[in-house]
């Protein structure tokens, strides 16, 4: 078995990193018993020994004089010297520490050679160390190095060995202070990632990890400040500084103040941090008080300003919040923190973080009146009295907690599905007797190049439609990457539009548009308004044929068209605007109020809480953002079965994109409003003709890709709607 030669009889202590030049790797000299190592010196004579046969401090000098001398060789020609200068900081030779504690007193023993630290094997160096340091033997005997070290003939662990941490050179055994030591901050880190390599690279990530390496703290924490030095038990040992039991006093020889701060808070009640009470902590197993490790996870601790911290602060309360953690995920600042936006308020900001007080208590953050005032400030400066009784946990499904919230969802859920289901009764009726009486006589009348038309929607209309398309097409796909960011799809959905925050600036920007073009259609409906005022009463303008307000004429014609459907009748023969066609644009103009305010609230809460109560967010935050979706997919859904899935349009209008239908179209589907042209003679002066063959079909092309889009449109927002 090969050993490590040293030849020395200086202080032989239990390990450093200083460069003491012990020479290579040879196996110990076979010499006959009656060999006495010393009793030659290297010119032949007698070797000078100690008059009393044993070493006194003194003798390390004595000592030195031979083995600092670089020409000392053995017969294998390697040095057997120890450098002068390795042994001035050594811990051992500083507190007077002679050769002989660990090479034995006699140096012409004949057992001297043998007991001489290089060519002892392991196990007989770590039981030198042992005769001064008995406590840390029974700390590492008791801990989780006991099996750490080398194997025995038997494949057993062997306690750590003592050079393993503080260096293989025995000679050279630093204070832990000094630079030198193995087991000096940065040093030790090092030491115990060789083997703790993942630990030492998740410990580089943290906040004392980043303080020595980038800052250069020398008051940070390393390992053994946390785990201890010779003693370290696995966390579940109630003898672990890391123990709840123990972590608090472990964390507070850095952090006193703030350890003071959270005995006096919300989770040091009672025996204080980690102690019994009334709650479970992490884990779900034991009831205690949350500790320091509870939130803030060991390898894994991040600066409290640190972006992925932030993001984790919900999570983290919600071990022993789990509620009070689901409901803020309903929030907007929940829904924020999902998407990423690190800015978001999380619990702390509110709450506070190491001195979280009840909220009923006076001093708390949340207090009503100026101190959740000031909280709610430090976000949103000008927030009133009234915003700052938004809050932030409300569960719409909750109705015992919160009952107006809940009846406002229910109510407008059972509206909305009632609306579907007679739609879809409706729909489902008028699709099977429309196919029977298409299959008995043929489709509708097709545009025709260059024969007559009659115009439908003007430019200004048609131009709105667009875009008014393209600003629902943005806000519904970049509303669902924001809504549905914590899901693969919705990630990769906002990556597309180039991350959450290009994700939020689209939503806006659609939102604008959306905004300016329902702006500009009121203005134009104001227009023709005031200008059919000088020509007619009020009733014609609301209730006459070109009205789009419903009269006793739309629930007649309903009527009959329920008869038609089952049999029992005919078509009704229809004006301008029919029924559904009214239902679709009241029903929209409804929708788009309704979520628009909605959103504007969300967007704007400071300035609608002037008047406001800041419960009317929470109501504005579950209508934005539960049915927002919801209501766009049933409203693209009518609106596709009107205008291109029932059999009389199928498979496409194209009048929304020339502007043009076909006469022999109206004069069969709308007879009442070709026979009105007519009688007014306006018939022949709004006859134009169709476009080109040419032109035609690239309106087709141009209406097969906003078709498609549409039904892209459709489709997401069917799936997102579903899974609500």
């Amino acid at each position: 078995m090969r050993v490590l030669v040293v030849v020395t009889v200086v202080c032989c202590l239990s390990g450093s990193a200083y460069s003491l030049v012990l020479g290579q790797e040879v196996s110990p000299r076979e010499s006959p018993a009656e060999h006495v190592p010393h009793e030659e010196a290297v010119g032949g004579e007698p070797v000078l020994v100690s008059p009393t046969g044993t070493q006194t401090a003194s003798d390390v000098n004595h000592c030195a004089t031979c083995h600092t001398e670089p020409a000392l060789w053995d017969e294998s020609n390697q040095r057997l010297f120890i450098a002068a200068e390795g042994l001035q900081g050594d811990a051992h030779w500083l507190k007077g520490v002679t050769c002989s504690k660990c090479h034995g007193g006699d140096p012409t023993s004949t057992n001297f050679a043998t007991a001489h630290t290089g060519l002892a094997p392991i196990n007989q160096l770590r039981q030198k160390c042992i005769l001064c340091h008995n406590d840390q033997r029974l700390g590492l005997l008791k801990g989780v190095h006991a099996k750490a070290g080398e194997k025995d003939e038997r494949g057993r662990g062997l306690p750590l060995d003592c050079g393993k941490c503080h260096g293989m050179n025995a000679h050279a055994i630093f204070p832990a202070k000094d630079p030198q030591s193995p087991v000096f901050l940065n040093n030790q880190v090092r030491t115990c990632g060789t083997c703790h390599p993942g630990d030492q690279e998740t410990y580089e990530m943290t906040v004392h990890g980043r303080g020595l390496n980038e800052s250069g703290l020398t008051v940070t924490a390393v390992c053994a400040d946390c785990h201890g030095a010779h003693g370290i038990y696995y966390a579940a040992d109630r003898r672990s500084t890391l123990n709840v039991a123990n972590v608090a006093a472990t964390c507070s020889k850095c952090h006193q103040f703030i350890e003071e701060r959270v005995k006096k808070s919300v989770h040091g009640n009672g025996g204080g941090l980690g102690s019994a009470a009334e709650k479970t902590a992490v884990g779900g197993r034991t009831k205690r008080n949350p500790t320091c490790t509870d939130c803030h996870q060991g390898h894994h601790m991040l600066h409290s300003d640190q972006a992925e911290f932030r993001l984790q602060v919900a999570n983290n309360c919600g071990n022993c919040h789990a509620d009070l953690s689901s409901r803020y995920a309903l929030s907007m600042h929940g829904q924020l923190t999902h998407q990423g936006y690190s800015a978001a308020a999380n619990c702390a900001d509110c709450h506070g973080s190491h001195d979280i007080l009840p909220i009923d208590d006076p001093n708390s953050q949340l207090a009503q009146g100026e101190n959740r005032l000031r909280t709610c400030q430090k976000c949103h400066v000008y927030a009133t009295r009234n915003f700052s009784n938004f809050d932030p946990h409300a569960n719409f499904k909750d109705a015992a907690r919160y009952p107006t919230l809940h009846a406002i969802y229910v109510g407008i859920q059972y509206t909305v599905n009632i609306f579907f289901l007679c739609f879809l009764l409706h729909a489902s009726l008028w699709f099977v007797r429309a196919l029977v009486h298409r299959l008995q006589h043929g489709g509708h009348a097709t545009l025709v190049a260059d024969q007559f038309a009659l115009p439908r929607f003007g430019p200004l209309l048609r131009s709105q439609y667009a875009a008014l398309f393209v600003a629902f097409f943005g806000l519904i796909t970049s509303g669902i990457a924001l809504k549905y960011s914590d899901q693969d799809w919705g990630r990769w959905l906002a990556e597309i539009m180039g991350g959450f925050r290009s994700a939020s600036f689209w939503h806006h920007f659609f939102a604008v548009l959306a905004i300016a073009t329902v702006v500009a259609h009121l203005a134009r409906v104001i227009g023709r308004i005031s200008r059919a005022r000088k020509k007619c009463s009020w009733r014609a303008i609301f209730f006459g044929p070109d009205s789009l307000i419903p009269g006793g004429r739309d629930f007649r014609e309903f009527g009959k068209m329920v008869l038609w459907f089952i049999g029992f009748g005919r078509k009704p023969a229809f004006e301008r605007w029919t029924y559904w066609e009214k239902l679709d644009y009241w029903a929209f103009c409804l929708a788009a109020g309704v979520i628009g305010i909605s959103g504007l609230m969300s967007w704007y809460p400071n300035v609608f809480c002037v008047v406001l109560p800041g419960s009317a967010l929470n109501v504005a935050k579950m209508v934005h953002s539960q049915f927002a979706l919801y209501i766009a997919s049933f409203l693209f859904l009518i609106h596709y079965f009107h205008a291109h899935f029932r059999p009389e349009k199928f498979p496409m209008d194209l009048s929304v994109l020339t502007g043009l239908v076909s006469e022999q179209h109206l004069r069969k589907y709308r007879p009442e409003y070709v026979a009105r042209l007519e009688r007014e003679g306006k018939l022949d002066e709004m006859r134009v003709t169709a476009p080109s063959k040419k032109n035609l079909w690239l309106n087709v092309v141009g209406g097969i890709l906003v078709f498609g889009l549409g039904l892209c449109l459709l489709a997401i927002t069917l799936l997102a709607s579903l899974g609500e």
